[in-house]
């Protein structure tokens, strides 16, 4: 019988890590019929937790109008009430959106540690700060303004590459760099042969 296989993908916003997300999982969804899937994605936890009523709702909006970023451990509680909930571990895990700093990567690798996830498939979409600007002001969301992206630029570099340092240092960790700036199924071919599928 096949293994489940975890994967946790990196990438600055607008480097379509979502799409190939999506792509990976329809692959193994025809592979490995029998392995079922769970994805953790933090962007739709906080969209859930805006939305809200309470205190905390109310002040994680405060901080998205302004463009701020989350503090770590509203990050930590949505991804980790996620898994606590739903993984049994018999399904291929996905994790998209962590982590976004140094101290989340720390308590991420102990959670994968406890599920005794081991080989983990890291693997980050690489685009230049150019092209992830054209894309994002493509996408033109209310937040993809020249200010918002570059914001959202620095934040990748200063904040999440050293988290994914952190992780690639793990010895549980394959770490894949992978070209984004190529089409999405030829970024899919080379994310397969990384893997080694």
């Amino acid at each position: 019988m096949a293994t489940p296989l975890t994967f946790i993908f990196a990438g600055p916003s607008g480097s379509g890590k979502g799409t190939q997300v999506d792509l990976l999982k329809k692959y193994l969804s025809a592979k490995t019929p029998e392995i079922p899937q769970f994805s953790s994605y933090t962007g739709d936890g906080f969209r859930n937790l805006m939305n809200g009523t309470t205190l905390a709702s109310h002040l994680a909006k405060e901080i998205q109008d302004v463009g701020g970023l989350q503090p770590e451990f509203l990050a930590v509680y949505l991804w980790a009430d996620n898994l606590i909930k739903n993984v049994t571990g018999k399904e291929h895990l996905f994790i998209d959106g962590s982590p976004r700093k140094p101290a989340e990567a720390v308590v991420l690798d102990s959670a994968m540690e406890f599920y005794k996830r081991e080989s983990i498939h890291l693997i980050e979409v690489n685009v230049t700060d150019t092209e992830t600007k054209r894309r994002l002001l493509l996408r033109a969301r209310h937040d993809d303004t020249e200010d918002g992206i570059a914001r959202r630029l620095g934040w990748y570099k200063t904040e999440v590459l050293p988290a994914v340092l952190y992780l690639k240092k793990q010895s549980r960790y394959k770490f894949h760099s992978i070209n984004g700036e190529q089409a999405p199924e030829k970024v899919h071919r080379a994310i397969l042969e990384a893997i080694g599928l």
